[in-house]
C-alpha cells in the first residue's frame, strides 16, 4: 500500500501502540485489539480526514474496518 492516506490512517494506529513498528495489511485490527470499540470513533474521524469524505455513522458496515486492506478498499480506491 503506498497511498498517502492509508500511510495516515497506518501511522494513527501504530502512534497508539508505540510497541509495534509495523502493520501488516491483513491483521484484524478489531480482533488483534489495535482498535477497541472506545478507539473506533478516533479511527473513523482519521479515516475521514485522511480520505476526504463523510462516513455515515448510520450505515457503517464493520467489514470495511477490519484490516488496512479492507479500510483501503472502502475508503481510499
Amino acid at each position: 500500500m503506498s497511498s498517502a492516506g492509508i500511510d495516515k490512517v497506518r501511522d494513527w494506529i501504530l502512534g497508539r501502540h508505540p510497541e509495534r513498528t509495523e502493520l501488516a495489511a491483513d491483521v484484524d485490527l478489531i480482533e488483534s485489539r489495535l482498535v477497541d470499540s472506545l478507539a473506533f470513533v478516533e479511527l473513523v474521524y482519521t479515516i475521514e480526514d485522511a480520505a476526504g469524505v463523510e462516513i455515515d455513522f448510520d450505515n457503517i458496515d464493520i467489514e470495511d474496518f477490519q484490516t488496512l486492506a479492507t479500510i483501503e478498499k472502502a475508503f481510499f480506491a
